[in-house]
C-alpha cells in the first residue's frame, strides 16, 4: 500500500512540474505579442494619417520611414501571435489585423497609387512633347496608347484608396491631366491608326469593302480634327498609302477619261453627250440644258484641264477636284471645283453634286 500510494504521488508531482514551464512559456510568448503589437500599433496611428488628403491637404508620398517600421512591427507581430494557440491566437490577430493591417494597408494603396500617377505625369509630359513635335508620327501614337494603358491601371489602383476626398485629389493631379491631353488629340490619333490599318489592308490584299469602310473612316475623323496643318499631314500620308491600292488606281484612270470627255464635249458645245455626264440627281437637273445651250451661245469658250485629284473612291461615288483654265478670246480664268461622281447602272461615271466648301 505505501509503495503504490509512492508511485502515485510521483505521477502527480511530475505531471505537475511538466505543466509548469508550458503554463510559463505560454505566458511568457502572449507578454511578446504585446509587446511587439503596442510598438506596432503605435507606428500605425503615426502612417494612418499620412494618406489621408483631409489630413494632409496633398498628394505625396508618406514618411517611408515610418511605413517601414510599421510594416516591420506588423510582421514581428504577425509571426509571435502564430506561436498561440488557436484561443488567444483569434483575439490578437482580430487587434493586429484592426489597428495595424488596416493602415498598413491602406497606405500601400495609397503608395501604389500615388506611383502610378507618377507614371502618368511622366507620360503625359512626354506624350505632349511629342504631340507638339510630331502629332502624326507612330512614336506619338505608341505614347498615346502607354499613356492610355497607365490610366486604366490607375482607375484598378484607386479602388483600394480609402477616402473619397483622397481618391479625387489623386484624380485631379494626375489622371485628369493625362485625359485632357488624350481628349485634346484623339482624333489625330485616331487618324493615324486608320491610315496604318488601311497601309496593313492594302498591303495585304483586303477586300475593296474593307480597304474602303476603312477609308470613310478616315474621313469622317478628318471632319473632326481643328488643325489644318495637321489635317493636310494626315491627308498627304493617306494619299500616299491609298495610291498603292490598285483598285483605286484603276477607278482614277476612269475619272481621269471621264473629265476628259467633259472637256471635249464642252470645247466642241455638244449639249447632248455633256448632259449625259450628269445625273439627274445633279442639283437644278432640270436646268442644266437650257442653262449650256444659253452659255455657249452668249460665249466663246474653251477650257483646259490643269490637274485632276481623286480623294476617294467609295462605293461607288467618289470626291474629284477637277482644277482647268477658262479662256475667252485674251483673257483666262483659273477654277478649281470639287465633284461629288456617281457610278450609275451601267458602271459610267456622272456628276452628282457640285461640292462647295467654306
Amino acid at each position: 500500500m505505501k509503495k503504490l500510494l509512492f508511485i502515485v504521488l510521483a505521477v502527480v508531482i511530475i505531471g505537475t512540474s511538466l505543466q509548469l514551464p508550458l503554463a510559463n512559456a505560454e505566458a511568457a510568448s502572449i507578454s511578446r505579442v504585446e509587446s511587439f503589437l503596442k510598438t506596432a500599433e503605435q507606428h500605425a496611428g503615426a502612417l494612418k494619417w499620412q494618406s489621408s488628403y483631409e489630413i494632409t491637404k496633398e498628394i505625396k508620398y508618406p514618411d517611408m520611414t515610418v511605413f517601414n517600421l510599421t510594416k516591420n512591427a506588423y510582421w514581428k507581430a504577425y509571426f509571435e501571435i502564430e506561436k498561440l494557440s488557436e484561443n488567444d491566437k483569434a483575439k490578437f490577430e482580430k487587434r493586429l489585423h484592426e489597428n495595424v493591417g488596416i493602415h498598413l494597408s491602406r497606405t500601400t494603396s495609397y503608395i501604389d497609387a500615388i506611383t502610378s500617377g507618377n507614371k502618368i505625369a511622366n507620360l503625359t509630359n512626354q506624350y505632349n512633347t511629342l504631340y507638339a513635335s510630331t502629332p502624326t508620327s507612330n512614336m506619338t501614337v505608341q505614347k498615346y496608347h502607354d499613356l492610355s494603358t497607365e490610366i486604366r491601371k490607375q482607375a484598378q489602383i484607386l479602388y483600394h484608396v480609402y477616402g473619397k476626398s483622397t481618391r479625387e485629389a489623386i484624380l485631379a493631379k494626375y489622371k485628369k491631366p493625362g485625359e485632357k491631353a488624350l481628349l485634346a488629340s484623339k482624333y489625330v490619333i485616331s487618324s493615324k491608326i486608320h491610315l496604318n490599318y488601311l497601309d496593313s489592308l492594302i498591303a495585304n490584299k483586303a477586300t475593296q469593302s474593307k480597304v474602303e469602310a476603312n477609308v470613310a473612316k478616315f474621313f469622317d475623323m478628318q471632319d473632326m480634327i481643328k488643325n489644318e496643318e495637321i489635317a493636310a499631314d494626315l491627308y498627304t500620308t493617306y494619299y500616299e498609302i491609298i495610291r498603292k491600292d490598285s483598285n483605286f488606281l484603276a477607278q482614277e484612270k476612269e475619272i481621269i477619261e471621264f473629265f476628259k470627255k467633259s472637256t471635249e464635249y464642252t470645247n466642241t458645245e455638244d449639249v447632248e453627250s455633256l448632259l449625259g455626264l450628269y445625273s439627274q440627281d445633279f442639283p437644278d437637273y432640270l436646268f442644266l440644258k437650257n442653262d449650256m445651250e444659253t452659255t455657249f451661245k452668249d460665249f466663246d469658250l474653251r477650257y483646259e484641264t490643269l490637274g485632276i485629284e481623286t480623294h476617294f473612291v467609295i462605293d461607288g461615288m467618289a470626291l474629284v477636284s477637277h482644277n482647268e483654265v477658262e479662256t475667252e478670246q485674251n483673257e483666262s480664268f483659273e477654277y478649281n471645283l470639287t465633284y461629288l461622281l456617281e457610278k450609275d447602272a451601267t458602271g459610267n461615271w456622272q456628276f452628282l453634286d457640285l461640292i462647295e466648301f467654306e
